[in-house]
């Protein structure tokens, strides 16, 4: 399981930028003003310290004060990430890090104080903690490169969940979850995101004028429910043929195209439920 990065610094990137803003100015007048007015009692000792202080607080209030660009910057690229994701081709394109920094602003929009991991290792456990009306809750990411999450992943994160006293745990991911995992989680406190969900959730964050402009923008996007690419478990999108003797018939091309190049039929696509 990944571990939780609690560096200071690391801790003041993930928070609102103004957040390193306070902790360096209460620093610097904790360090110039109030500790030197309790240490001074008039001795050579007291007056070293005192000025060691007060030579160093400058220092450290910039060093400080560091995280509040990272944060600005991180913020930005996730509203953005946010919302330029309109479909699964935008959410399977997607580094591993970038899913999980999209989930974060996600919540972050919904009112939660979210703290990432910042783990090198994709799916390592815990990603995201979630902390809203003095409650905790887990969320973990599953990426692309697991098109279905099994009962295992979720019996392992149960564990997790209990060990951390936390109140839920989120896991989401790009594909879709067994049936055996979907029963497991109806018993516990979990919440089961897939890929089809997780889209839904993005639309809601967005402005009614952009979200009408996305239904509107193009036909070559996958559908929700397309079919995936039997070569490369991309989604495939719904085209028309513009000539040869099959001009005019609708059939399912894969998305990486031209990467891939492969092509079904169109059929009637069944949806999940």
């Amino acid at each position: 399981m990944a571990k939780r990065n609690d560096h200071l610094l690391v801790l003041l990137s993930d928070a609102p930028w103004w957040a390193s803003v306070v902790v360096s100015g209460c620093t610097y007048v904790a360090l110039t003003y109030l500790f030197p007015y309790y240490l001074d009692n008039g001795t050579v000792t007291s007056e070293g310290v005192i000025q060691a202080l007060q030579s160093v607080a400058v220092y450290l209030s910039l060093i400080l004060l560091l995280p509040a660009p990272i944060s600005l910057l991180k913020r930005f690229t996730a509203k953005k990430r946010l919302l330029k994701t309109k479909s699964y081709v935008h959410l399977h394109q997607m580094h591993w890090l970038d899913f999980e920094a999209l989930l974060g602003e996600y919540y972050r929009q919904k009112g939660f104080q979210v703290s990432q991991s910042l783990s090198r290792s994709p799916d390592g456990g815990v990603d995201i903690e979630l902390r809203k009306d003095g409650k905790l809750q887990l969320v973990q990411c599953k990426h692309w490169k697991t098109r279905k999450v099994g009962v295992k992943v979720l019996r392992e994160l149960y564990g997790v969940m209990l060990d951390r006293r936390a109140d839920r745990m989120i896991v989401v991911t790009s594909g879709h979850f067994t049936t055996e995992a979907i029963t497991f989680s109806a018993s516990k406190q979990f919440e089961l995101i897939n890929g089809r969900q997780l889209l839904a959730m993005i639309k809601e964050t967005k402005p009614k004028e952009e979200t009408v402009s996305d239904a509107l923008a193009t036909r070559t996007e996958p559908t929700p429910f397309a079919p995936l690419c039997p070569r490369c478990q991309s989604p495939m999108v719904l085209r028309i043929a513009k000539q040869g003797k099959h001009q005019g018939t609708r059939f399912y091309g894969c998305s990486r195209f031209p990467q891939c190049r492969h092509i079904e039929p169109k059929v009637d696509i069944q949806r999940a439920g």
